[in-house]
C-alpha cells in the first residue's frame, strides 16, 4: 500500500514551521517582484503552486502546513487581542476614571436636583446578543482576554498556553453555552457598573454632604436577548426562555445575598443597622431557594403534562418566600443605611441598592425578538390585515378602535402550552413572567423588519389583551432599505395614533431599534449608516413635533464587531460615535429631550469586550465617556453644513451598492464555496428562514456569513464599493470633509481599515483556482509528469464552470473602484497603508494549495461509481467545496472495514461465493477519504485564522 502523503515518508522533514514559514515569505517577495514586468501576476496563486508543487513532492507534508498555520494563528491571535487592549483604551483607565469623576462634578455643578435627575436616569444600554460569532472556543477567548489585560511583557505564559489549543471547534455552541458565556459577561458587566456607581457616588458625597445618601445612581441598563431571540429560528420553546429566566433569578438573589453578606461583614452599623442587615439577608436567602425550587421542577421535562402541572402549581402558589419583585429589601437597606457608621459601608449599600433597581430579578432586563410576520400571522384575522397589508388610514382607525377598546384575557400555563400562534404565545410567556417571576423590571419586545406603524400598533393590541401595556416596551426594529428610508414617517404616524401616544406616554418610553448589521445586507454598510442617522434625526423631531418632552426616547443600535457589520475598528468611543453620531445625540439634547442610546455586543466576538474585569471596567468606562461627552459643537461639523455633497456621496454609494448586490457574480461569490469554507459559529442557522432557494441573495443571506464569506476572499465589498466613484463627484471637497470633519473621518476610517485588509488579488487567485487553463498548463508543463493525467481530469471538470469569469469579471468591476478610493484616501490620511498583509496572502496561499491538493485527490476516484461518489461529482461537488457531503457520502460508499452478513450464511440453499464476504476498502479510506477530512478540517483552521486579521468572524 502507497504511504499516505501525510505520514512521515523516507525523505527528511526540510524545516521546521519557522523554516517553512521564511521561505515562503521569500518566496512570496520573489513573486511579487513579477509585477514589474507582468501587472497581472498574482503573487498569491504563484505562491499557492509552489506549496502544491512541494506537497506533491513530499517536501512539505499536511503537518508542515498545520503546524504553520498554528503559529500564523497564534501570532495573529495575540495581536488581536493587544488591538483589543488599545482599543478598550485599558492603558488610559485612570484617566478614563477622572473623565468620568469630571462628568459628574460638571452635573453637580447645576445643583443637587439636576444631579440627581442626571444620575438616576439611564442614558445608556449595554446589551449582549447570541449572534453566530462563536468562532473561538471558551479557553481561547479567556486565554486572549488575559492577553489584552496584562501589560507589556506580562502574558508569555498566556503565550504557551494558547498553544496548547487547537483552533477548530468540533461543533458549533449550543444556546446553552452561549447563556453562559452571556453569563459570565453579564457578571463582569455588573462589577464594573458598581465601581462607576461608586464614582458618582463619591462625587455626590463631596458635593451634597447632607443628601447624597438618597441617590441611587442608575446611568447604566444591561439587557440580554440570548434565549428570548426567535427571528429567524424556531428551535428556542417557552420552556427554554422561562427556564434560563428562573435561572437569573436564582443567580441573581445569590448575588445580592452576597453583596450583603460582604457589606456586614464589614461590621460600621449600630445595633438596628444589624437587625436590619440580618433581616435582608435571610429574607434574600428564602427568596434565592426559593427560585432554587421553582427553577428545578422547570428544569424537568415540561412537554409531560404530570411535570407542567407540577411546575406550574408551584410558581402560581402564594409564597411569603418568594420575591416578585424588591421592594420588601429597599426598607431594610435604607434603614441600614441611616444606622451605618461609616461612608464606605454608606457608599457600598446604596452601590447594592443601586444594583437592585438596574437589574430587578434577573441578572439582566431581557429583549424578546420576533419577526414582523409573526405580529401579522397573529392579527390578520383579528385586524382583517395580511401580508401586503398597510397603515393606510382606514386600517389604521379600525386597529386602533380595536386596540383602545380590548380587555385583559386572563391566563395560564395550559393557554401558554396549548397556543400555537407565536406572536400570542410569546406575550402568553411574557405575562406569565411577569405575574410570577418578576412584576416590576419593564420587559423589551422587539420586532424585526418592522415596515409600517401596523404592525407595532398589532403588537399593543397584543400587550393589552394579556394585561401587558404597563410593563412591556414595544421596539420596532428599522433595518429594511425602505423601513430606513421611511422610518422618520413612520414614526409620525405611530405618534399620531392617539391609542399608540397614550400608550407610550403612560410607558415614559418609545423604543426603537435600528439594524446596522441587517441593513448593511439590504443596502451597504456606509448607505446603512447614514441611512439610520437620518433615522435616529427624524425621530427627535417627530418627537418634538408630538410634545413628548417627558418621555425618554431610547435608540437601540444593533451592531456586530466585525467590519461590515457597524462594528468599527477604532476604539469603543470612535465605536459609539459612529453607530451614533455625536450630532445625532445632539438632535436629541438641543430639544431638551431625554435620550437613553443602547449599543449591542454581539456573540463571541463582542463578549471579547467584557473577557476579564479589566476590560470590562474599561470598556464600560469608555461607553459612559462616550454617551456624556460634550456634543454642543456637531452642528458645526463641515458633513452636515455642507448637506448637499454629503447626501450626494451617500447616494451615490448607495446606488453602487445597489448594483453590486444585483451583480451576478457578486451573488455567485456568496455562493456554494464561500459559505461551506465558513465554520458553525453558533445556534442560530445561517440563512433566514423561508428564504429558499433565494438564500444565495446577498438579501437573503444573513449578515455574519456574508460578511464572512466577504473577509474570507479578502473582499469586504459591501463597506467599501462605490466610496471611489462617490468621491470622484468632487475630490478635493471629499478630502477637506475626511480632514475637517469628525463624522466623515468615523465614517471613512471604516472603509480605509477595510480597504486596508482587502487584496484583490487574493479574489482572482480563487478564480484561477477554477480556471481550467491553469490546469491544463499544469498538466502539460513537464514539470510534474506524475499529475499529468490528473490535472487534465480537473481541468476537464472545469470547462462548463462559470466560477473563474465570475470571479475575475466582479474583481475587475471592484479594482476600477478601488483605484480611486486608493488615491483618494492615500491624499485624505497619510497613515493610510494600503500595502498587502503577508500573512493574509500567505494564508490564502497555503489554503489554495490545500484544495488543489483536494482536487487532485478527487482524480483518484473511480470514473464510474455510485450517484455522489464518482470522480466526476465528487470534482463538481469540490467546486463549491461541499466537502462535509463529500466525506460523508464516501464513507458510507467505500467504509474502511465491513463485516460479513451472518445471516447470509444461514441459508439453506447455498452459492459458490460468499453474499456478503467481510473487508473493505482501506486503500480508498487512507489514500483518499482520511486525507479529504485532513484537508477539510485544515481549510477552516485557516478561515479562523483569517478572521483575527478582522477582529471578528463577520
Amino acid at each position: 500500500m502507497e504511504i499516505p502523503f501525510w505520514e512521515e515518508t523516507n525523505i527528511a522533514r526540510k524545516s521546521t514551521a519557522a523554516e517553512l514559514h521564511k521561505r515562503l515569505q521569500a518566496q512570496l517577495k520573489e513573486h511579487q517582484s513579477r509585477k514589474v514586468s507582468d501587472p497581472q501576476s498574482n503573487a498569491v496563486k504563484l505562491l499557492a503552486y509552489d506549496i502544491s508543487k512541494d506537497v506533491e513532492d513530499r517536501a512539505v507534508a499536511f503537518r508542515d502546513i498545520e503546524a504553520l498555520v498554528k503559529t500564523i494563528s497564534d501570532d495573529a491571535a495575540i495581536e488581536r487581542a493587544r488591538r483589543l487592549r488599545e482599543r478598550a483604551n485599558i492603558r488610559s483607565l485612570r484617566a478614563m476614571d477622572k473623565t468620568i469623576t469630571d462628568i459628574a462634578a460638571k452635573e453637580a455643578a447645576k445643583g443637587f436636583k439636576s444631579f440627581k435627575a442626571w444620575a438616576e436616569l439611564p442614558g445608556l444600554g449595554i446589551v449582549l446578543t447570541a449572534h453566530p460569532t462563536f468562532s473561538l472556543s471558551r479557553d481561547i477567548r479567556d486565554c486572549l482576554g488575559r492577553i489584552a489585560s496584562a501589560e507589556d511583557g506580562e502574558y508569555k505564559s498566556e503565550i504557551s498556553e494558547l498553544k496548547t489549543y487547537p483552533y477548530l471547534p468540533k461543533r458549533a455552541p449550543t444556546l446553552k453555552e452561549e447563556h453562559e458565556d452571556t453569563q459570565d459577561a453579564l457578571s463582569r458587566i455588573q462589577i464594573a457598573l458598581n465601581g462607576i456607581n461608586a464614582k458618582i457616588l463619591d462625587t455626590a458625597r463631596k458635593n451634597f454632604p447632607d443628601k447624597w445618601a438618597s441617590l441611587t445612581p442608575h446611568l447604566v441598563d444591561a439587557y440580554s436577548w440570548v434565549g428570548y431571540d426567535i427571528d429567524g429560528r424556531t428551535d428556542i420553546t417557552w420552556g427554554d426562555a422561562l427556564r434560563l429566566r428562573l435561572q437569573e433569578k436564582r443567580d441573581q438573589l445569590l448575588r445580592y445575598k452576597h453583596s450583603a453578606q460582604t457589606i456586614q461583614g464589614k461590621g460600621k452599623v449600630d445595633a438596628k443597622g444589624e437587625a436590619a442587615m440580618d433581616k435582608l439577608i435571610d429574607k434574600l436567602s428564602d427568596a434565592h431557594e426559593s427560585a432554587e425550587r421553582d427553577l428545578i421542577l422547570f428544569e424537568k421535562d415540561i412537554t409531560d403534562p404530570e411535570n407542567l402541572v407540577a411546575a406550574a402549581n408551584n410558581l402560581t402558589r402564594s409564597s411569603t418566600r418568594r420575591f416578585l419583585n424588591l421592594k420588601p429589601a429597599m426598607p431594610l437597606i435604607k434603614k441600614a443605611i441611616a444606622c451605618a457608621k461609616s461612608d464606605v459601608v454608606i457608599k457600598d449599600l446604596i452601590c447594592l441598592r443601586a444594583q437592585m433597581v438596574a437589574f430587578g430579578l434577573g441578572t439582566a432586563r431581557i429583549h424578546f425578538r420576533l419577526n414582523n410576520r409573526h405580529v401579522v400571522s397573529a392579527m390578520k384575522s383579528t385586524f382583517g390585515m395580511d401580508e401586503k397589508s398597510s397603515d393606510n388610514r382606514t386600517m389604521l382607525m379600525k386597529a386602533s378602535m380595536l386596540t383602545k377598546n380590548v380587555k385583559a384575557q386572563p391566563v395560564n400555563f395550559a393557554s401558554l402550552a396549548l397556543e400555537k400562534s407565536t406572536a400570542h404565545e410569546k406575550m402568553i410567556l411574557t405575562a406569565q413572567i411577569h405575574k410570577y417571576i418578576d412584576d416590576a423590571t419593564p420587559i423589551r419586545l422587539l420586532i424585526a423588519e418592522t415596515e409600517d406603524s401596523l404592525t407595532p400598533l398589532g403588537m399593543l393590541y397584543l400587550a393589552r389583551l394579556y394585561g401587558l401595556e404597563k410593563h412591556l416596551d414595544i421596539s420596532p426594529l428599522f433595518e429594511t432599505a425602505d423601513a430606513l428610508n421611511n422610518g422618520g414617517r413612520i414614526i409620525g404616524k405611530m405618534l399620531s395614533n392617539e391609542v399608540y401616544r397614550d400608550y407610550i406616554k403612560d410607558r415614559g418610553v418609545f423604543a426603537i431599534q435600528t439594524g446596522f448589521s441587517d441593513a448593511g445586507r439590504f443596502m451597504g454598510q456606509i448607505p446603512a449608516t447614514l441611512a439610520i442617522e437620518r433615522l435616529q434625526s427624524h425621530f427627535a423631531a417627530q418627537m418634538e413635533k408630538y410634545g413628548m418632552k417627558d418621555v425618554v426616547s431610547l435608540v437601540f443600535n444593533t451592531h456586530g464587531e466585525g467590519l461590515g457589520r457597524g462594528g468599527h475598528p477604532g476604539t469603543v468611543v470612535d465605536r459609539v460615535n459612529y453607530v451614533m453620531s455625536p450630532w445625532a445625540v445632539h438632535q436629541f439634547e438641543k430639544r431638551g429631550m431625554p435620550l437613553c442610546h443602547e449599543t449591542s455586543f454581539q456573540g463571541g466576538d463582542g463578549f471579547m469586550w467584557f473577557q476579564t474585569d479589566t476590560l470590562a471596567r474599561a470598556t464600560v468606562g469608555s461607553l459612559i465617556e462616550a454617551r456624556y461627552a460634550d456634543k454642543s459643537e456637531s452642528d458645526d461639523d463641515v458633513f452636515y453644513e455642507e448637506n448637499d455633497f454629503s447626501w450626494d456621496v451617500f447616494r451615490t454609494i448607495a446606488s453602487e451598492q445597489d448594483s453590486l448586490y444585483n451583480d451576478q457574480n457578486y451573488v455567485g461569490l456568496l455562493g456554494g464555496f464561500g459559505q461551506n469554507m465558513l465554520i458553525p459559529t453558533g445556534s442560530r442557522a445561517a440563512k433566514r428562514a423561508k428564504s429558499g432557494s433565494d438564500m444565495f441573495n446577498p438579501r437573503q443571506l444573513r449578515a455574519i456569513p456574508h460578511n464572512a464569506i466577504l473577509q474570507q476572499f479578502g473582499t469586504p465589498a459591501n463597506i467599501f464599493y462605490g466610496v471611489g466613484r462617490a468621491a470622484a463627484i468632487d475630490p478635493e471637497k471629499f478630502i477637506a470633509h475626511f480632514q475637517n470633519s469628525a463624522r466623515a473621518k468615523s465614517i471613512f476610517t471604516l472603509v480605509i481599515r477595510s480597504m486596508e485588509r482587502s487584496n484583490l488579488s487574493i479574489l482572482t487567485a480563487y478564480g484561477r483556482l477554477f480556471d481550467p487553463g491553469f490546469w491544463v498548463s499544469r498538466g502539460l508543463s513537464g514539470n510534474e509528469p506524475r499529475l499529468a493525467h490528473k490535472s487534465l481530469i480537473v481541468a476537464n471538470t472545469l470547462m462548463a464552470l462559470p466560477w473563474r469569469s465570475q470571479i475575475m469579471d466582479l474583481a475587475n468591476r471592484l479594482r476600477m473602484d478601488v483605484y480611486d478610493s486608493v488615491r483618494f484616501f492615500e491624499a485624505c490620511d497619510c497613515g493610510a497603508k494600503f500595502d498587502n498583509i503577508e500573512t493574509l496572502e500567505i494564508l490564502h496561499s497555503l489554503r489554495l494549495a490545500v484544495v488543489m491538493k483536494m482536487m487532485i485527490i478527487a482524480a483518484e476516484l473511480p470514473a464510474i461509481g455510485e450517484e455522489g461518489t464518482s470522480q466526476m461529482n465528487v470534482l463538481q461537488k469540490l467546486q463549491t467545496f461541499q466537502i462535509d457531503s463529500i466525506v460523508s457520502d464516501l464513507q458510507l460508499q467505500y467504509p474502511a472495514t465491513r463485516a460479513a452478513l451472518e445471516w447470509t450464511e444461514k441459508l439453506q440453499e447455498k452459492t459458490d461465493k460468499h453474499v456478503a464476504p467481510s473487508g473493505g476498502f482501506p486503500h480508498i479510506s487512507e489514500t483518499i477519504i482520511k486525507p479529504l477530512e485532513r484537508a477539510r478540517d485544515l481549510t477552516r483552521q485557516i478561515t479562523i485564522a483569517i478572521t483575527h486579521h478582522y477582529d471578528a468572524f463577520g
